[in-house]
């Protein structure tokens, strides 16, 4: 494939170091700048919990691990902390942010609420090309269950929901949610990591796009309310097992 030159390559070294701190490496997009390839990699990384909450992460550190400047390191974490998954401290260092459940149900309280009048518009009109795509994602979500990959899972999980929302021509409304859903998503990940009943996740995916496909209106409110609530539950077991993770 061909990239256009501003795109930033990963080299072997580039590589090394981010491996060094324990960092996943992303694909670059195409046409992708630098700046916004490492923001994307370090909130990548904070919600798959690479980057655990209340740890140090430091511009000089990754600055050198991808041989740059601190300028687009700077700009990436002014972002990161725009969407309160970074802490900046003048003289003291940047942390990871602890996890807020306040946040956390914030997010919630607007996914719910926002995504229940998706999804009842998508049980009255959806496109058939965003069906088709919408089945063969629980085709790979389910190949991941075999695998026990619980971190693409979570990925297919997303995109699943984003492509409720683009049938339903509301992307920018996804946009702000994934906006301020940074806590709630750092729980989702430790929900998957901790739990593998990972079946009973995909079974509600699987009745939520069959009630899409039905028109069943009536199905598909309850299952989305039922599955975006489940946070509700798993912040308390959460809560017990990674205490250092969650802001007191």
């Amino acid at each position: 494939m061909n990239i256009n030159i501003l795109v930033y390559k990963n080299t072997s070294m580039q590589n090394r170091g981010c491996e060094a701190m324990g960092l996943e490496l992303l694909e670059n997009n195409t046409y992708e700048s630098k700046k916004d390839y490492i923001y994307r990699m370090i909130r990548k990384n904070i919600i798959d919990i690479n980057l655990k909450p209340g740890e140090v992460i430091s511009e000089n550190d990754i600055a050198n691990a991808f041989e740059t400047s601190r300028t687009p390191i700077r700009e990436a974490f002014t972002r990161l902390a725009n969407e309160e998954l970074i802490e900046i401290y003048p003289q003291k260092g940047t942390f990871v942010s602890l996890i807020d459940i306040k946040r956390a149900q914030e997010a919630k309280f607007m996914r719910v609420n926002l995504e229940k009048e998706i999804v009842r518009q998508a049980c009255r009109e959806f496109p058939d090309d965003i069906l088709f795509q919408l089945e063969a994602n629980i085709n790979q979500q389910e190949f991941c269950v075999m695998k026990e990959n619980y971190i693409t899972i979570f990925d297919l999980d997303n995109e699943m929901h984003e492509l409720i929302y683009r049938g339903c021509k509301m992307d920018r409304i996804w946009s702000a949610i994934r906006f301020i859903s940074g806590d709630y998503d750092r729980i989702r990940t430790l929900r998957l990591s901790s739990d593998t009943d990972w079946n009973a996740i995909i079974d509600d995916h699987k009745q939520l796009i069959k009630a899409i496909k039905d028109k069943d209106e009536e199905r598909g409110l309850k299952i989305i309310s039922d599955h975006l609530t489940m946070i509700d539950r798993d912040v308390i077991l959460l809560k017990e097992k990674y205490p250092e993770y969650f802001k007191q």
